[in-house]
């Protein structure tokens, strides 16, 4: 699924490849029969905003967007294991079904940020990457809502990854809910992060037994590198 592909390059930190290889994406995502007219629009919008910005503007942007607060952080354990231990665990896992897959993280980058993540679905059948989504479903649900209510065009890459994940982008409850939430990208709120112990991962490989057509339930800081074979 190139697309998935696409929606990841998208998703990382922007870079002056990102904004070279504009005209290629979207002609790319002209292709793909899968992406609605107005979820394709919103793509080539975004992209087209990326590639004549100011490099420096569009990533200072992206941190502002991402790197601010945990509500819209990238990494996927983050949003459902938070800081604890389970989340050694599940990075553990993920790395090996990666591995499994013939796939290395070329850096330093988490298994679980979410471009790398959908980056090794690029690589796995239709029917397979549909079924990771599932497992994340509502995690890409609530981060979409997140992206939209801010205003964010980073929202117009989530909300096909939610559709293909059998989820409403549009859910009023959801965004009723979202609204309530306290904001977590003020000072006091970065303050208050600064000031919590640290946690440190003690889990070490096991055997594991996940095929990469076989997600485990993973219902999944920092500069960002691709994955390679």
């Amino acid at each position: 699924m190139p697309t998935l592909k696409i929606l990841a390059a998208l998703l990382h930190y922007p870079d002056p490849a990102l904004q070279d290889r504009g005209a290629e994406l979207i002609e790319a995502l002209m292709r793909d029969d899968r992406l609605h007219g107005p979820e394709r629009d919103a793509l080539v919008g975004l992209i087209e905003r990326l590639r004549t910005s100011d490099l420096l503007d569009a990533q200072a942007a992206y941190v502002d967007t991402f790197d601010r607060g945990r509500a819209r952080s990238l990494y996927l354990f983050e949003h459902l294991h938070g800081e604890s231990r389970d989340r050694g665990a599940a990075m553990v896992e993920l790395l090996q079904i990666y591995r499994q897959a013939g796939l290395e993280i070329a850096g330093r980058e988490l298994p679980d940020y979410l471009p790398l993540f959908l980056e090794f679905l690029s690589t796995q059948p239709p029917e397979s990457a549909f079924s990771w989504l599932e497992e994340i479903g509502p995690v890409l649900q609530r981060l979409h809502v997140r992206l939209a209510e801010n205003g964010s065009p980073y929202a117009a890459v989530l909300a096909p990854l939610v559709r293909f994940a059998g989820l409403d982008p549009e859910d009023a409850g959801l965004r009723e809910q979202i609204a309530a939430e306290p904001r977590d990208d003020t000072r006091q709120a970065l303050d208050q992060v600064w000031q919590e112990a640290q946690v440190s991962f003690g889990a070490q490989e096991g055997d594991g037994n996940h095929g990469a057509s076989c997600p485990p339930h993973i219902g999944i800081p920092r500069r960002h590198q691709p994955l390679s074979r």
